[in-house]
């Protein structure tokens, strides 16, 4: 049976919990025998997921819910790590459009640089539904002043269904 793990390297977020890291904004570790995902990797991410013990070269996916510092700042180097210092094209990045490819909003938060090497490339937006390792994940909506946010839900074999949210605000429906 595959037993997943699901690390906390940083629950923070906003403006203020950023630059102060009172509480670390580095973002979500989900692993398996088959996964190893950073989940909105933001500032600290890196440095957090090493004094954790967490080798960000063992990675096979990184998800992006939207274009804002707290959530994106440590992609591009953990994409390096993954990519073994952009040596080799490999991995899973799965992000709304905003954060691909920038919008009324925001610019890209991830140049063509760092997405050239990655394996495969996913567009997140609402009822996207793709394969990652033994995993199906399907974009949900969130409401949010990235237009593109989007929360993730992991349908699993052995343990059901769990959800991220993201940054959004209440709405009817939510939680389908």
């Amino acid at each position: 049976m595959t037993q997943y793990e699901i690390i906390f390297v940083g629950t923070g977020g906003g403006r203020f919990t950023t630059i102060t890291q009172k509480r670390r904004t580095a973002g979500i570790r989900i692993m398996d025998e088959n996964l190893n995902l950073h989940l909105d990797p933001g500032p600290g991410a890196l440095v957090y997921s090493i004094s954790e013990g967490l080798d960000p070269q063992k990675l096979n996916a990184i998800f992006v819910s939207h274009c804002h510092p707290d959530h994106y700042t440590d992609a591009e180097v953990l994409i390096e790590a993954m990519t073994r210092g952009m040596t080799k094209k490999r991995g899973v990045l799965a992000a709304s459009k905003s954060v691909l490819k920038g919008s009324d909003v925001c610019e890209p938060s991830i140049s063509k640089y760092h997405q050239q090497m990655l394996e495969q490339i996913i567009e997140a937006a609402p009822n996207i539904r793709f394969q990652v390792a033994d995993v199906t994940v399907s974009a949900a909506e969130a409401r949010h002043t990235d237009p593109d946010a989007v929360g993730f839900r992991f349908e699993t074999r052995e343990f059901g269904d769990f959800a991220y949210t993201s940054d959004t605000e209440y709405f009817e429906g939510i939680g389908k």
